[in-house]
């Protein structure tokens, strides 16, 4: 177990300075950059196999609250450098091939030619 989640506690960064929550997130959970919004919440780039996500909402314990990916990189890079709170929904989406989230409903979904939503 990482010092720093016996010392803080296992639920939420409380308590935790910045820097080391920056270096928990880059050097222990796959996080490329991390920084924290001004809602107090964190985000972070993630490489996934054929996309660049964007993980909102991150904690000791989940790597993401809503997680958003996407084709192009610049648009990842986008949402990550612009985001000021946890829940936002991209600006720039043209390359969203994926919305995941870890509680509640989705915060935006997009249909197929069908009507069937396109992810879940």
């Amino acid at each position: 177990m990482d010092d720093r989640l016996s010392q803080y506690g296992w639920l939420s960064f409380e308590g935790w300075p910045d820097s080391e929550v920056h270096d928990y997130l880059t050097t222990k959970c796959g996080i490329i950059h991390a920084r924290k919004l001004p809602d107090g919440s964190w985000t972070g780039l993630l490489r996934l196999l054929y996309t660049l996500s964007v993980c909102m909402g991150i904690t000791p314990t989940d790597v993401y609250q809503y997680r958003w990916c996407f084709e192009d990189p610049e648009e990842a890079v986008y949402l990550y450098k612009n985001a000021v709170e946890v829940d936002e929904i991209p600006e720039r989406r043209e390359s969203l091939v994926g919305h995941r989230h870890s509680n509640g409903m989705p915060l935006y979904v997009e249909f197929d030619q069908l009507g069937l939503p396109k992810w879940r």
